[in-house]
């Protein structure tokens, strides 16, 4: 499926609005962390992603592999507690659907402009998104 973000642009302000206000409760899609101010970039988003089917799409169907007598290699390449094994874990969960949908609807990136030079002592970060309700 093929996912169209073009139309997910934000406006400059966002991230100061974001921060300065409270945000309105309106959980989509039954999720309480997808909550978002009403009217918002993030908002539109959350409601535009809860339409689409996202998650439960990636696994290892580890009854096929063993028919075909390969879990053992496949089980070589994997690993079992790695965190590739937890990638295709993962999807399946529950969870996985409503934290998808935050990071995406959340995911802010404003670039620095071609002057900008670091300050260790105040960091300006490039890119804010929430995560189980919380901001980064």
């Amino acid at each position: 499926m093929d996912m169209d973000f073009d139309d997910m642009d934000f406006d400059e302000d966002e991230v100061s609005q974001v921060q300065q206000q409270e945000p309105v409760v309106d959980p989509l899609d039954g999720h309480t962390y997808l909550t978002f101010l009403l009217g918002s970039i993030r908002h539109e988003r959350c409601a535009k992603l809860c339409t689409m089917e996202i998650g439960g799409h990636v696994e290892i169907d580890w009854e096929v592999i063993e028919t075909l007598t390969k879990d053992g290699r496949a089980r070589e390449i994997v690993g079992l507690d790695t965190p590739f094994a937890c990638l295709f874990q993962i999807t399946t969960e529950d969870s996985y659907r409503g934290l998808t949908i935050e990071f995406l609807s959340s995911f802010i990136y404003k670039p620095h402009p071609d002057d900008y030079v670091e300050d260790p002592e105040h960091l300006v970060h490039e890119i804010f998104f929430h995560l189980v309700s919380h901001e980064f």
